[in-house]
C-alpha cells in the first residue's frame, strides 16, 4: 500500500470519527498578484528542482492565475528559510514556504530555531526517502562493509541541524562504523560536488536527486547508493521504497550487525526522524494566515501536485514519482511526532546532543 493510500485512509478515518464537515469558505483571488515560494535550500538541489517543477502548476490552479517566483533562502541546514517564513513573512498568502526537513528540528527546538512546525499553516507535503551515497574507492560490496572500508569514512553534512545528517550519524553509530563528518555545505548540490571531487566519500542523497542522476552515477563509476533510509509504516515496521527495492534499508543493516540497537534510544531517535520524512517537502504559509487563504491555496496545491501533466513532467525531468499528503494529514503527522517526543524525552535529548556535537 502506498503512502498516498495510507494518508487518504488515515485522514478519512480521522475526519469521519470526528464528524468532520469541510466548512464553506470564500475563495481568495490572487489576480494581478505575485506569489513568492521560498525554498530553504540552495538553487540546484533536490528541493529547488522539485519546487520549480511544481510552481507553474500552483499558478495554474490558484484563483486569478498569479505570477509565481521561486526564491532560495538557504543556510543553517534550512533553518534560515524556516525562521524567515515563521517570523518575517506576512500571512497574506503571497509568501509560501517550500520547506524541507524542518519538522524534527522545530519540535526539538534550539538556539537557532525560531519556529514551531505545528503553527505553520500547512497546505500539503511530499514524503521523501533518502539514500547514502558512497564512493567506489571505499570498496563497499554491501552495507556491512561500512565497518571495514578501504579508506576512512568522511561523511558530508549540510549542518549540525540537518535531519539527514543526524539520521546518517545515528545509523553509522548503531552499526559500529568509524567516521568523521564535515559540515557547512549550503545544500545537497554542494555536498554532491564534494563527493565527486573526493573531498568526502559518503553523502546523503534525496531520492529525487538520486533517481535523476542514477544512470550518470553508474556510468561515471564514482559512487552509488549503498543503503536507503527506509520508509516507516504505521505498524512500526520499515519497508524499502518501491522505486529502489534493490537497495537494503538502514534498519535491515542494523538488525544484521547490531540487533540489540533496535531497542536503544538511538534507534527510537532514528525512527522519529524517518517518521518526519512523511512530510519532508512541506508547502506552508506563515502563522496567522486566514482559513480562507489556507483552504484556497491548499486546494490549489493539491490540484497542482496531482495534475497528470505535473506528474509526467517530474517523471520525465527528475526520473521519479511522488506521493502527496494534504494539509490536515501533514498536521496530523506533526501532532503524532510531538506526542512521541513528549512521551519519551530521551528522543529530544539525544537529537539535541547530536545537533550540538562536533
Amino acid at each position: 500500500m502506498t503512502f498516498r493510500k495510507l494518508a487518504v485512509i488515515a485522514a478519512s478515518a480521522i475526519f469521519a470519527g470526528a464528524g468532520y464537515v469541510a466548512p464553506a469558505f470564500a475563495q481568495t483571488s490572487f489576480e494581478g498578484k505575485t506569489i513568492r515560494i521560498a525554498v530553504n535550500f540552495a538553487a540546484g538541489g533536490p528541493a529547488d528542482l522539485r519546487c520549480r517543477q511544481f510552481a507553474p502548476y500552483i499558478a495554474k490552479y490558484a484563483p486569478g492565475n498569479p505570477t509565481i517566483i521561486v526564491e532560495n533562502r538557504a543556510d543553517a541546514a534550512g533553518m534560515v528559510g524556516a525562521n524567515s517564513l515563521f517570523n518575517a513573512a506576512k500571512p497574506d498568502g503571497l509568501t509560501i514556504g517550500f520547506l524541507v526537513g524542518i519538522t524534527t528540528q522545530g519540535l526539538i527546538g534550539g538556539d537557532s530555531i525560531k519556529f514551531d512546525p505545528a503553527k505553520f499553516r500547512w497546505l500539503g507535503a511530499v514524503p521523501q526517502t533518502q539514500v547514502l551515497l558512497a564512493r567506489k574507492d571505499l570498496k563497499l560490496a554491501a552495507p556491512h562493509d561500512l565497518r571495514n572500508p578501504a579508506l576512512p569514512l568522511i561523511l558530508a553534512n549540510t549542518g549540525a541541524n540537518s535531519t539527514t545528517g543526524m539520521a546518517n550519524r545515528l545509523f553509522l553509530n548503531m552499526i559500529g562504523a568509524s567516521y568523521r563528518h564535515v559540515t557547512g555545505f549550503p545544500g545537497q548540490a554542494d555536498s554532491v560536488l564534494a563527493l565527486a571531487r573526493g573531498e568526502v566519500n559518503l553523502d546523503n542523497g534525496g531520492l529525487t536527486a538520486y533517481l535523476a542522476r542514477r544512470d550518470a552515477i553508474r556510468q561515471e563509476g564514482l559512487d552509488d547508493a549503498i543503503v536507503q533510509r527506509g520508509e516507516f509504516d504505521p505498524d512500526g515496521t520499515f519497508r524499502r521504497n518501491r522505486l529502489i527495492p534493490e537497495i537494503p534499508t538502514m534498519p535491515e543493516t542494523i538488525a544484521e550487525l547490531n540487533p540489540a540497537a533496535l531497542k536503544s534510544v538511538e534507534f527510537t531517535s532514528y525512527r522519529s526522524i524517518v517518521g518526519a520524512f512523511a512530510v519532508h517537502f512541506g508547502l506552508m504559509l506563515p502563522p496567522g494566515a486566514s482559513d480562507a487563504t489556507v483552504q484556497t491555496l491548499g486546494k490549489a496545491a493539491g490540484a497542482a501536485l496531482n495534475d497528470p501533466e505535473a506528474r509526467r513532467l517530474v517523471q520525465d525531468k527528475l526520473k521519479t514519482e511522488y506521493d502527496f499528503v494534504d494539509g490536515p494529514t501533514a498536521e496530523g503527522v506533526i501532532a503524532r511526532l510531538r506526542s512521541e517526543y513528549e512521551a519519551d524525552p530521551r528522543i529530544g535529548a539525544r537529537l539535541n546532543q547530536l545537533m550540538t556535537s562536533k
